[in-house]
């Protein structure tokens, strides 16, 4: 069993649909609030609505690489290519082991279309039915990639730290510089200081997003900030203090935990970058 595929299956005989099955099992990584996400993937069960198109699980499967690793800019060529060529093979490993990713296939289903009103989830409903097994399998599907995924992303990144000078600071958006050090393989490579060119309102976060900052560490941050880092896809790690680079080696070593609070004693002010 892998980290979430325990989790979902559980959620599905818990009564969940197959998408939310998955999908919340996944809220540790895409950080959204378990009501939101259980809404957002109702629509999806019984291969969309009991329309048996594409299953449940394979959806969910969908949502959550879309959270973690979609793209946002339509003229994008090259990363909505790339993001749709990530699509393709987790769907292709599920059609695999499964020989479809059609919801009636799975089911071995005669009609296209089934009633709306699901049926009842009894022991003879999960013995005749291999939706837990599918569900289970999606989520295994998805925490193999994500782990080969964060260690790609470890062996190679850069991690930006909000500085005075060679220490942390305590607000993000009034800091001095900005230490930038480029990992390979877990080590530092490189480092540099550049100064904070100037905070305003949403600047800072898409700048050194923008400079392929995978992380951002810093001892405070406002919740505007911290909310586009999240959509830039770029680790946010705050409640940091002291030596920069003994931050970023403790980072490396799993020793640098965020504490995940957000300022607010100096947010009418604009102080920590919101």
């Amino acid at each position: 069993m892998s980290k979430h595929s325990d989790y979902a299956k559980e959620l599905f005989k818990k009564g969940y649909n197959c998408s939310q099955s998955v999908f919340v099992a996944f809220c540790d990584e895409t950080g959204l609030d378990i009501e939101e996400a259980l809404k957002i993937s109702s629509s999806f069960g019984g291969g969309m609505g009991r329309l048996r198109e594409v299953c449940g699980a394979v959806s969910g499967m969908f949502m959550v690489v879309g959270m973690k690793y979609g793209y946002t800019d339509p003229t994008d060529k090259s990363k909505k290519s790339e993001h749709y060529k990530l699509i393709q093979s987790l769907a292709k490993r599920f059609e695999n082991k499964n020989q479809s990713i059609i919801c009636r296939d799975l089911l071995k289903l005669t009609s296209k279309l089934e009633a709306p009103i699901p049926e009842d989830r009894t022991e003879a409903y999960y013995k005749k039915r291999p939706c837990a097994e599918l569900v289970e399998y999606a989520a295994q599907i998805l925490d193999e990639y994500i782990e080969i995924k964060n260690m790609e992303e470890k062996e190679m990144m850069k991690i930006a730290i909000a500085g005075e000078g060679r220490n942390v600071t305590e607000h993000f958006g009034h800091c001095v510089n900005f230490l930038i050090y480029d990992i390979e393989n877990g080590k530092i490579t490189n480092e540099e200081s550049i100064p904070n060119p100037g905070h305003r309102p949403g600047f800072l976060p898409n700048f050194l997003a923008d400079r392929g900052v995978n992380v951002i560490i810093s001892g405070g941050m406002g919740g505007g900030a911290v909310d586009i880092f999240n959509e830039r896809n770029v680790e946010v790690v705050v409640g940091a203090s002291g030596d920069a680079k003994t931050a970023v080696l403790n980072y490396l070593k799993g020793e640098l935990k965020s504490t995940g609070s957000v300022c607010h004693e100096h947010q009418h002010h604009d102080e920590c970058g919101e």
